[in-house]
């Protein structure tokens, strides 16, 4: 039986990202943020969305369906290459390996997911500016941390101006 891919269409009610932001107490729009920022690529559709099947490993980025991206991180780390930044939120494996034990684990979306906004939430409590607390996902070397804290709230302020106004929209016809 094979398994139902997750729902990561960031408009449902149910996907992973309303499920896991809930349970988290983030806004799963900032989750989605950093995975674009992380992972984006081209779905089937020509849209431009994340996606859950990558993964780099000794600075080479392995990318495609799920099978594919299973079976050759399997082998890397069969033969012991270096897996580094896993799935749709690019989970730095070698400082997050005590949380998940085998890097196959974060290709599941819901494990990556979760695990991503568990480091989020943690870098968000170390410092009251936002842009250095999401920043913190990236890197503790504050110049790094800005730029990307920068470039994350710049994707998130986007997406939420484009779901306000379809949500407005949606009102506005019913």
């Amino acid at each position: 039986m094979p398994i139902a891919e997750p729902d990561l269409d960031i408009t449902s009610d149910q996907s992973l990202w309303a499920q896991i932001g809930e349970s988290t107490g983030i806004d799963p729009l900032l989750l989605y943020s950093i995975a674009l920022v992380e992972s984006k690529g081209l779905n089937s559709r020509g849209e431009v969305t994340p996606t859950p099947w990558l993964f780099r490993v000794n600075d080479h980025v392995v990318r495609g369906d799920r099978h594919e991206v299973q079976l050759a991180m399997a082998a890397a780390t069969q033969f012991g290459a270096a897996v580094k930044d896993v799935g749709i939120m690019q989970v730095y494996y070698p400082v997050h390996r005590n949380t998940v034990r085998d890097p196959l684990v974060l290709l599941n979306p819901r494990t990556n997911i979760t695990v991503a906004a568990k480091i989020l939430r943690d870098g968000m409590k170390q410092t009251r500016d936002p842009v250095l607390g999401v920043g913190y996902y990236h890197s503790h070397t504050p110049a790094l941390a800005r730029n990307y804290g920068t470039l994350v709230l710049s994707v998130y302020e986007r997406l939420k101006a484009i779901y306000r106004r379809a949500a407005d929209e949606k009102i506005a016809e019913g």
